[in-house]
């Protein structure tokens, strides 16, 4: 079973990076009062970047690369299969009310096949290419006692934790999201694109009460390309 991709020491929720599994393991939960730092995504977890520095980064923290790759493909339909997978794990979650499913208007051409990613609580849907399990995926992650926290602590919980911050604009307000590489750590200055890395995102989404988990392996600017192209799916 997966966990959320919770604030730990080590590589742990989403660890085991190298040897993918069928199931993911969550990191332990951080205590309330003083969050490590988030560490990966699923243990199988196997353009152009736009995030904003957040407020705690650390010095060394690099700037957005002024470039990467060909713009993204227009937005297209949900993938009806990640939808019905999406849908089928939140009906089974923990609590349904309060971290309504996701789904992805467009994965920017990367062509996975999407398949459930177990989340202890929650619900996921990964997406795996042929040479690359988990190359990318979304869920919405199981709870923990900082979940009840205000709005304004949340904001400034993912603020401090990520190297970068952004807000999402197309989901209800306030959504947004702090993100990096895993174990929240900044992009190299040597690989600003985070090439071959694997790129995490913590999401919140405004009227929810969990939080989404993001990633992608396929560089910064893929994660952003999913994070501006999540949309809410109708539960009725």
């Amino acid at each position: 079973m997966i966990n959320r991709i919770l604030p730990a020491a080590g590589l742990a929720a989403l660890s085991a990076c190298s040897s993918p599994s069928e199931t993911e393991q969550p990191a332990a939960p951080a205590t309330e009062s003083s969050p490590a730092a988030p560490t990966s995504g699923p243990n199988d977890f196997d353009g152009t970047a736009t995030g904003t520095l957040a407020p705690s980064t650390s010095p060394s923290a690099s700037p957005p690369p002024d470039h990467v790759g060909d713009p993204p493909p227009p937005v297209t339909a949900v993938d009806p299969a990640a939808r019905r997978i999406a849908l089928s794990g939140w009906r089974k979650s923990e609590k349904p009310e309060t971290c309504a499913p996701l789904a992805l208007k467009s994965d920017a051409g990367a062509g996975g096949k999407a398949r459930r990613a177990n989340f202890s609580g929650g619900w996921g849907v990964a997406f795996d290419q042929p040479a690359l399990r988990s190359a990318y995926g979304f869920a919405g992650t199981g709870f923990i006692p900082q979940d009840a926290n205000s709005v304004q602590k949340q904001r400034a919980r993912l603020a401090a934790q990520w190297p970068y911050f952004r807000e999402i604009t197309q989901l209800p307000k306030p959504s947004y999201a702090g993100y990096g590489v895993e174990g929240a750590e900044d992009y190299p200055r040597a690989n600003p694109d985070g090439n071959g890395l694997n790129s995490i995102a913590y999401v919140r989404v405004g009227g929810q009460g969990c939080d989404y988990n993001v990633w992608s392996r396929l560089g910064r600017a893929h994660l952003e390309h999913l994070l501006a192209n999540l949309v809410m799916v109708p539960t009725s």
